[in-house]
């Protein structure tokens, strides 16, 4: 006889490896809680990288006193209840693996107000199993404190990364739900010592709030699917976030499909939104993967809404009516035979001449090799009218920002920022 069923404690840490491999996995199941909850204010403070010590506080709607011993049971969910509910997920968690994955694999204290009552409750609870629950004087909201992250597995503890490595994770992940959640306030604490504080805003000014950029804005909506993207071109080093209905999806070959689209120096955060019955987010336990019905068919979707959206304008703008914005096209002459400077409306671009001319061509024959070829070369002096014919043949690109190769066609300042640096008014 050599098939045995392993006992419940066994399947349950298997379980959880599944779920949570890393400190911030924890921070990521955490969150996902709060804002399901409808948490406006999200706190998470660590030690050493989220190995000793995990907190995330929030002011959601907190746990009932009657469901606070029941949360880190295995299955235990509030999000679901039938098989029918998995063809239209709403909430970022709704598996019931979270809190009963890491109680498994650490010493979890949780501590949660219910808005509807003047008292909150607090549960202890260590290797999956309930020690102490007692009642506790707290604000309306839910903290639930993590420490000694695999105290009952060094196995797996040893396999953890350095301090470093697992504290700037868990950074990238706050500031992943924070750009997908621009209404809500995050705070992080590294070692007592606060390193992120994002208050609420509009999207761009989230963008801003991260990544120190004042971005474009590109929106369309074609076939029931919205695509929102912001985005800051010819950075040292492109990335890209992608959201799926919310949701942080980290998908290499749909990123290395809007790289294509977008260039490999944009900085881009994307947003998709389409009917949750178009997409499966129950693949895999982390829920970072997605899978699309009829996926040609929304990649084209998203290829087209990325490469003509139309770029958005703050509300801040249209409301200066003395301000208006041009799109007359001015050639300003060419740098070292290779770089066509135009002023198109308020800014200056700079076109690279060999990679604009490429995009046209590939864009009437559709052969990389072909346009590559063909196109004008780097080191060739143009004429104005030259120049003049490749920026209107630009205005009617599908895609006007990168090459075949995504590499950037143009570089553009504000020429509010030329000014600015000048010392002068715009």
């Amino acid at each position: 006889m050599f098939v045995r069923i392993l006992p419940p404690e066994v399947r349950s840490r298997i379980a959880a490896g599944e779920v949570v491999e890393s400190p911030a996995d924890v921070v990521k199941e955490l969150i996902e809680n709060s804002l399901d909850a409808k948490a406006t204010r999200v706190e998470v403070e660590i030690s050493k990288g989220g190995k000793r010590f995990i907190s995330v506080r929030d002011n959601g709607t907190g746990i009932h006193p009657e469901d606070i011993d029941k949360v880190f049971l295995e299955g235990a969910t509030s999000k679901l209840g039938s098989e029918r509910d998995l063809l239209s997920i709403e909430s970022y968690g709704f598996r019931g693996e979270a809190l009963h994955s890491i109680a498994s694999v650490s010493r979890l204290l949780i501590r949660s107000r219910y808005f509807q009552e003047v008292e909150g409750w607090s549960v202890y609870v260590e290797g999956g199993k309930l020690l102490s629950k007692e009642k506790v004087g707290m604000p309306v909201g839910t903290e639930v404190q993590v420490r000694d992250l695999f105290f009952n597995l060094p196995a797996r503890r040893r396999f953890l990364k350095r301090e470093d490595t697992e504290r700037n994770r868990i950074a990238e992940l706050v500031k992943e739900y924070a750009l997908a959640n621009p209404n809500v306030h995050f705070r992080l604490f590294s070692n007592g010592r606060e390193v992120m504080n994002l208050p609420p805003g509009d999207p761009r000014e989230r963008f801003t709030g991260v990544f120190g950029f004042r971005p474009e804005e590109v929106f369309d909506e074609r076939e029931g699917i919205k695509v929102k993207a912001f985005t800051v071109r010819n950075v040292n080093r492109g990335k890209i976030y992608l959201f799926v209905n919310g949701r942080p999806i980290r998908n290499r070959s749909l990123k290395d499909f809007l790289r294509k689209v977008l260039g490999y120096k944009t900085l881009a955060v994307v947003f998709l939104d389409l009917p949750s019955f178009l997409v499966d987010v129950n693949v895999h336990p982390k829920k970072r993967e997605v899978r699309f019905l009829k996926e040609k068919s929304v990649l084209g979707v998203i290829r087209e809404a990325l490469s003509t959206g139309r770029e958005a304008v703050p509300e801040s703008m249209i409301a200066q009516e003395t301000e208006t914005y041009s799109t007359e096209l001015k050639v300003v002459g060419q740098l070292k035979d290779t770089i066509v400077v135009a002023e198109i409306g308020d800014y200056l671009y700079f076109f690279d001449q060999h990679l604009l001319a490429e995009r046209i061509d590939y864009e009437k024959t559709g052969s990389e090799e072909l346009a590559c070829r063909g196109a004008i070369k780097a080191g060739r002096k143009l004429s104005k009218e030259e120049m003049e014919g490749l920026i209107r043949n630009w205005r009617k690109l599908q895609n006007p920002h990168v090459c075949p190769h995504g590499r950037p066609i143009y570089y553009r300042v504000h020429l509010k920022d030329i000014y600015e640096k000048l010392g002068r008014a715009f």
